[in-house]
This record gives C-alpha cells, sequence and structure tokens, in this order.
C-alpha cells in the first residue's frame, strides 16, 4: 500500500518535516511554559500585561468577549432577556449594543420612528433598566 504522494519521495518529506519542526523549536514555549512565555498559556496578564481573549492568542479581552463569558458562567442574563428589557423603553429599530464590563451594563440603541436616537442602559445581572438617554 502506498501513503505518500506520487510526488513525494522519503527524503522530500523528512525535508518537509525538519522545515516545519525547526520554527517551532526556534520559536516554541519561552521562559514559563506556555506559548510565547510568562507561565501556562503565555498570557500577558501573568506578566502585568492585558489579560488574554479566549478567541485568539496574543489579543486582549474585549468587552463584547467578556461579555460572553459572563453569560456562559450565568453570571449575567442571555441577550434574549436583556433586549426585551430594553425595548420596553427603546420603542424602535434595534441598532446595536455596547456592553460596559467595568459597570456590568449593556447600552443598547435604538432608532425611534421620529428619527430620534436613543440609548438605554440595562443592568447585565438583573435585566433592570438603569437608564435612557435621547
Amino acid at each position: 500500500m502506498k501513503i505518500l504522494h506520487p510526488s513525494l519521495s522519503r527524503p522530500s518529506l523528512a525535508l518537509a518535516l525538519v522545515l516545519w519542526a525547526v520554527p517551532a523549536l526556534a520559536f516554541g514555549p519561552g521562559p514559563g511554559g506556555g506559548p510565547g512565555g510568562g507561565g501556562p498559556g503565555g498570557g500577558q496578564a501573568e506578566r502585568g500585561g492585558p489579560p488574554q481573549g479566549p478567541f485568539g492568542r496574543g489579543r486582549p479581552i474585549s468587552d463584547h468577549d467578556q461579555a460572553r463569558m459572563s453569560t456562559r458562567s450565568g453570571e449575567n442574563l442571555g441577550f434574549e432577556q436583556l433586549m426585551r428589557s430594553a425595548q420596553t423603553r427603546g420603542h424602535g429599530e434595534y441598532l446595536g449594543v455596547e456592553p460596559d464590563i467595568s459597570r456590568n451594563v449593556y447600552r443598547f440603541k435604538f432608532l425611534r420612528p421620529g428619527g430620534n436616537v436613543v440609548w438605554v442602559d440595562v443592568d447585565g445581572r438583573t435585566g433592570r433598566v438603569v437608564s435612557e438617554r435621547e
């Protein structure tokens, strides 16, 4: 049974494996373990930098990532529940949401039929509307 592609010989396969492994050896785990060093996981949080996101190595956690994690852990209500609370005051076309993780508030933006834009802030834990601004 032939496993190799017809255009690959055993020496060229060996060369390809070496070329693939060399960068991993040269730029692999730094001091402390994980990718990029600095401890398990290689995040900068261990070194005093911004915390790293779960969706991309080296990328800081965004407010949207943090909001998603808080909802999954059960700390915050789901988006649908928060949206229903906001719509009771927004009364218009939904334009978007911006989570403010430092206050655990979600700012919903609506366009009312008369053309006015309204922002409705909803508490992420309780779903209670905390403010409304036009």
